[in-house]
């Protein structure tokens, strides 16, 4: 079992502390998803006394749970910083793992209309990458997703997604 690295006040309960579903089926491994993860190791200093330490690992990057330490490992999870092993498979098959799949269409939301996505963005929870990546370099699909995220905020698009679909629609 890994090791808790640093003193996390606001981690009450982390015996018997189990990974979410989604990355269950890892093993002792996670692939950084955030562009930094921070973590802390102890390690022992040149005096001989015991210290923590920050680390630093960078998106695509592997580490091991033994490596992270729970504390991180549970924040790590919490916050989606590592693929989930869903996103994991895609990768290892050569596709985007920050563009979700939609049921029966393998992936290809280029069909669907500005309702359609926007009720696609709404049930998939999309993030901001994930609604701008749906677009690819695809200009009528950026300028669909763009009024689809207008229909799906009520009118209050996300800045995010409106400049990066904005810069697909023009560049």
């Amino acid at each position: 079992m890994a090791e808790l690295h640093g003193v996390d006040p606001t981690a009450t309960e982390t015996e018997g502390y189990e990974s979410p579903e989604e990355y269950a089926d890892q093993g002792d491994d996670r692939v950084v998803r955030a562009l930094r993860f921070l973590y802390t190791v102890q390690v022992e200093d040149p005096a001989g006394m015991k210290v923590v330490e920050p680390r630093e690992a960078l998106a695509g990057e592997t580490v091991t749970l033994d490596q992270i330490g729970l504390i991180a490992q549970m924040k790590g999870e919490k916050a989606h910083s590592f693929y989930t092993t869903e996103e994991r498979e895609r990768i290892e098959a050569g596709a985007n793992p920050d563009q979700p799949l939609s049921p029966g269409e393998g992936g290809d939301v280029s069909s669907l209309g500005e309702y359609e996505l926007a009720e696609y963005i709404k049930e998939n929870n999309l993030t901001v990458n994930e609604t701008v990546g749906l677009a690819g370099t695809d200009k009528d699909l950026a300028h669909r997703l763009l009024q689809a995220e207008n229909i799906a905020t009520d009118g209050e698009p996300r800045k995010g997604v409106e400049a990066g679909l904005t810069a697909i629609i023009e560049g």
